[in-house]
């Protein structure tokens, strides 16, 4: 067994103890690709990030059930660096204080967007939980909360930040 299977082994087992018979989700064929159909500086990128990010006036992320927490937050592009909260079990959120751009860099595409190396920004950006055992809620419910929000902001490619 690999360090990698280990590890899975180990995590698998972990959240098993806390929520019985969970298991991962497991798909038979890749999600369908689909090419940029505009120049990079003429697109509208989104913003999706597992790291807990909110606004500070938005409701926390649940990091104690053992569940996990499968809502999200919609965050205006607009939103200064100093304004982001967050919350998560699976990081120290501490270095995201330090420099929110390591898991959630909406400042980042708002500069590049400034700068002409992409067309602009989604009105909204996406956060949510990493961990999250309720995957029918996930896939179901968020993600397509998430993808009707990236469809009406006009996303040509969403930027997808893992924490």
């Amino acid at each position: 067994m690999s360090e990698i299977e280990g590890f899975a082994a180990l995590e698998r087992a972990t959240v098993r103890r806390n929520v019985p018979g969970f298991d991962w989700r497991t798909f038979t064929a890749p999600s369908p690709r689909h090419r940029l159909t505009r120049p990079l500086r003429e697109a509208t990128i989104g913003l999706i990030s597992t790291s807990g990010a909110r606004v500070a006036d938005q409701l926390s992320f649940d990091v104690v059930s053992d569940e996990g927490d499968p809502s999200y937050r919609a965050i205006p592009r607009e939103t200064p660096p100093g304004r982001l909260r967050f919350n998560h079990a699976g990081y120290d959120v501490r270095n995201a204080y330090a420099d929110p751009d390591c898991v959630f860099p909406l400042r980042l595409l708002r500069r590049y967007a400034e700068e002409g190396r992409i067309g602009g920004v989604a009105a909204h950006a996406y956060s949510l939980m990493g961990y999250i055992t309720q995957t029918d809620v996930l896939l179901g419910q968020t993600g397509a909360a998430i993808t009707a929000g990236l469809a009406a902001d006009q996303v040509d490619l969403a930027f997808l930040v893992p924490a």
